[in-house]
């Protein structure tokens, strides 16, 4: 392999050998331990097919040839790093410190392992941190630290305070958050919940109504939906932590992407009552053995899927239930700012989701609107809210079809006293329908709106001041359920309004 440096330099060539002869013997064998297997591994530095960490079910070759003069250096620095961090965190710098030398900073690199802690305040100032990312910047410091604890070269204990002082790159790691990219609308995650519902009353029909792709597919949404977990937390779940009562279902799950892993402490939380029978049912198919899991993922884990595959499942499921592909990390960030829009407090939502800092939980707060901001959205009001939302898959009809639809097929009702009627056909029919007329239409996939903006602003203008005397009478409590259904009602008749407009527009 080529060596990467620009400038070869046999007396830093001579420097980095010295420092390697240096070294005390390696480990031959450097264990770590397998969460998701729950298993201790090994890795074996002589033997190329055995140098590599299995993650989440998925093989991550080392490759320390990869950092050519500096290989046995790294090797120290990399079993230094097993024993103290989660293996995905080694993983992440590991390909950060090689990105270090094949392309932003391949001379300062090698620098580092050689030059004393004063000079290097001066090597990272001017040669590293004008040109590599945070991430990067984040794993040579790692490094650094390494060799202050291991005394390599001319690092000592002392010079993690040194360490410590350099400065990395400035990154907002909440960006989307801030843009509002990835908060899933109110009337889709009406559409989710209300999914969610049906696969129950299905269930309650028949179990065998539901196929062990849909149960899965669905008690995965759950998770997601209600309690922001990830697709590690959630593929990490196993039998053994669901537990049944008469009235109850409890699960418990880890908590991930800690550096430390002392840190990876338990939590126990309790399923939506009217959901619970979804996972009763799931336990029931795996332990029967009625569903397997996925080739290569261990019997004692619940989903039997690796996280890619807990990715998956959810994109695709959201994809056809909404139009548009929501990943977990999506659902993640809708549920904190529900929470937050909800008025929980900081400790609340941190202990939500799973943080060690209430810092984290600022951002959603930055982001939650004021009570004038919050009635607007309500009302399908405010401008901000109404160019975020998107239209999704509504079915439209004409004033004719209409008319030619039998009589209980044609909606029409009078929610909270306000008469509504002629606004659009249920595929389904009133009379077998489980939800609220008119309030529940909007965001059903049964609906097939009247393609007439002008019938649907009716119902907007119907409904707004019902939505002001929930808001004055429960001073804006955004947990009610009745004020929660109002606002996600008219959001979707706003967004279907827009897009009748839109298709007449020439």
């Amino acid at each position: 392999m080529k060596a990467p440096l620009k400038r070869r330099s046999l007396q830093l060539l001579d420097e980095i050998a010295a420092i390697t002869r240096s070294l005390p013997p390696l480990p031959s064998v450097v264990r770590y331990h397998d969460d998701f297997a729950d298993e201790t591994r090994s890795i074996r530095w002589d033997d190329e097919e055995t140098a590599v960490l299995l993650l989440d079910g998925t093989l991550y070759r080392l490759a320390t040839n990869r950092f050519t003069f500096a290989e046995a250096i790294m090797r120290h620095v990399i079993a230094d790093w097993l024993a103290r961090l989660d293996p995905h965190t080694v993983k992440i710098y590991i390909e950060a410190a090689f990105k270090a030398v094949r392309d932003e900073c391949p001379d300062a690199f090698f620098e580092l392992f050689i030059c004393s802690p004063q000079s290097c305040r001066t090597i990272w100032t001017l040669t590293i941190q004008p040109v590599v990312s945070a991430k990067v910047s984040f794993a040579l410091r790692a490094i650094l630290h390494s060799l202050c604890r291991l005394n390599i070269g001319q690092w000592t204990q002392p010079g993690t305070s040194i360490v410590r002082s350099l400065t990395s790159p400035k990154v907002d790691r909440y960006r989307v958050v801030r843009a509002g990219d990835c908060f899933m609308p109110l009337d889709q995650q009406a559409i989710i919940v209300a999914h969610i519902d049906d696969m129950c009353q299905m269930l309650a029909a028949d179990p065998e109504m539901l196929d062990n792709d849909i149960l899965l597919d669905v008690c995965l949404l759950v998770l997601s939906f209600q309690y922001a977990l990830r697709p590690g937390q959630l593929a990490r779940i196993e039998l053994a932590d669901l537990r049944v009562y008469s009235f109850a279902v409890h699960f418990a799950f880890t908590i991930i992407k800690q550096q430390d892993q002392s840190k990876r402490i338990r939590e126990t939380r309790k399923i939506k009552r009217e959901w619970g029978p979804l996972f009763v049912e799931l336990a029931k198919r795996r332990q029967s053995g009625a569903l397997l899991p996925e080739e290569g993922v261990s019997p004692r884990l619940l989903f039997g899927l690796t996280p890619p595959g807990v990715r998956t499942a959810i994109k695709e499921l959201t994809e056809h239930l909404t139009g548009e592909p929501w990943t977990p990390t999506d659902i993640r960030h809708t549920a904190a700012q529900r929470m937050a829009d909800a008025g929980v407090s900081r400790a609340v939502l941190t202990q939500f989701l799973g943080q060690t800092s209430d810092r984290i939980a600022d951002v959603y707060y930055d982001q939650s609107p004021s009570q004038a901001e919050q009635i607007n959205k309500a009302l399908a009001l405010s401008p901000i809210f109404s160019a975020v939302a998107k239209v999704g898959t509504t079915k439209t009809i004409d004033i004719d079809m209409l008319r030619g639809l039998p009589e209980e097929k044609q909606i029409g009702g009078v929610p909270h006293g306000v008469p509504i009627g002629g606004i659009g056909g249920c595929q389904l029919g009133q009379n077998l329908c489980m939800r609220n007329p008119v309030i529940g239409c909007y965001t059903c996939p049964d609906f097939m709106a009247l393609n007439d903006p002008e019938i649907h602003e009716e119902v907007l203008d119907g409904l707004r001041p019902v939505v002001n005397e929930f808001a004055a009478a429960s001073r804006n409590n955004q947990m009610s359920p009745a004020y929660g259904q109002l606002r996600a009602t008219l959001t979707a008749v706003q967004r279907l309004v827009d897009e009748l407009r839109n298709e007449g527009e020439p």
